[in-house]
């Protein structure tokens, strides 16, 4: 296999693509160019630029696009050495030149331009080492997003792309959260516009040259981050937190789980979804706090709590997440007794954890829903178990 080098063309015009560079490509025979609409391009019209324009045309789909690029650069490699050039710096946002380097077999080289990155954070007057994020506005994704940090989304091409983008930047940020839409950018030069969150998209244009600058969330913000709430009950039990807060142990709070799932299943009953969503934050609370106290004293943390549910869950389906397949409900729990055996779990003929639920939930009905005194409520019920022995 022939070598593919990598150029990159730099974030704008002649004038800042290194001279190193400017002289290998004057001595290329041709030059295979991802597209036509760049400065050097347009510049340097001496060198017959070979693009790949028409596959954009050819595709809806960018994954697409990059996927048969890299396909066609691949068998012209097979007869000859090629020069690739990209906008940019090769190794910043450049989908074509990941799936170049993910093939083993290819023989790659990388000349680097200038990446549009330094010119970014100038025109948004951002310090990069206060810690940032960049992602692709094609395949965003929030569950990858760090609120904490600054957020670059590149490859906003268009109105669709930026909707999209906002849909998912709500599920973490507020509506109101001012956010810059930064096309060409090139320092001072650049075109900014400020916007609120939920106005991003409008009036999009369209544009090769435009990313999304998102600061970071303040700690008022971030009330909504689960990260955010462990260290908040890891001050609170801390040598300099609440006084209460840092007394507690694991015995101490075992009650106050009973009584916020008892104001839970009252809210359920009531249907007040204000007040649900407050009892679960309460009942939440609990096992942070559990955790918190356990970090205090060197024993688990709360990321080792959700790993181990997270874990289990994902054991416990393997027709969901494995390859299991199952059709009735009768084969489901055969799933699960297959995974508890795995997981070393013996069944049990007596389980006093459901004992103790069936206890609570009748007390609960007969006082709750009912209208039973607890003295008769519990007389009934201890006449059942009575019965029962």
């Amino acid at each position: 296999m022939n070598k593919i080098t990598i150029v990159g063309l730099g974030n704008y015009g002649l004038d800042e693509l290194p001279f190193g560079i400017y002289r290998f490509l004057n001595k290329a025979d041709k030059v295979y160019v991802r597209t036509l609409r760049h400065p050097v391009v347009e510049d340097l019209e001496e060198i017959e630029w070979m693009s790949f324009d028409e596959v954009y045309e050819e595709n809806d789909d960018f994954g697409n696009v990059y996927k048969e690029i890299v396909s066609r650069l691949k068998a012209m490699a097979e007869t000859e050495d090629i020069i690739y050039a990209v906008p940019g710096h090769p190794m910043v946002a450049e989908s074509t030149t990941e799936l170049l380097l993910a093939d083993d077999t290819l023989n790659i080289e990388i000349l680097g331009g200038k990446s549009f990155i330094d010119d970014l954070f100038q025109a948004v007057q951002f310090d990069p080492n206060n810690g940032f994020q960049m992602l692709d506005g094609t395949m965003l994704d929030a569950s990858s997003i760090n609120p904490r940090n600054a957020l670059i989304v590149t490859q906003v091409y268009d109105q669709l792309i930026a909707s999209d983008v906002k849909v998912s930047l709500l599920e973490i940020y507020p509506a109101e959260h001012n956010v810059a839409i930064v096309t060409g950018a090139r320092g001072e030069d650049a075109d900014v516009i400020w916007r609120p969150l939920h106005e991003m998209d409008h009036d999009f244009a369209l544009s090769n040259l435009t990313s999304l600058f998102v600061p970071p969330l303040n700690d008022e913000q971030l009330s909504g981050d689960f990260e955010y709430f462990t260290a908040v009950m890891d001050t609170l039990v801390g040598e300099n937190g609440c006084p209460w807060d840092k007394e507690q142990t694991h015995q101490s709070l075992k009650r106050y789980l009973l009584e916020e799932t008892y104001e839970l299943f009252e809210a359920i009953d009531n249907d007040d979804i204000d007040n649900i969503i407050e009892e679960l934050g309460d009942i939440l609370l609990q096992v942070v706090f559990h955790s918190a106290i356990a970090k205090k004293d060197y024993m688990f943390d709360a990321r080792e709590v959700v790993k181990s549910i997270t874990d289990k869950m994902i054991r416990r389906h393997p027709h969901v997440f494995g390859d299991e397949s199952i059709s009735t409900i009768d084969e489901l729990h055969d799933v699960w007794k297959d995974a508890k055996g795995k997981e070393g779990k013996q069944e049990r003929t007596v389980k006093k954890e459901k004992i103790f639920a069936d206890i609570f939930l009748k007390l609960y009905d007969l006082n709750k829903i009912q209208n039973v005194s607890l003295k008769d409520a519990l007389k009934e019920i201890e006449g059942g178990i009575d019965e029962t022995r």
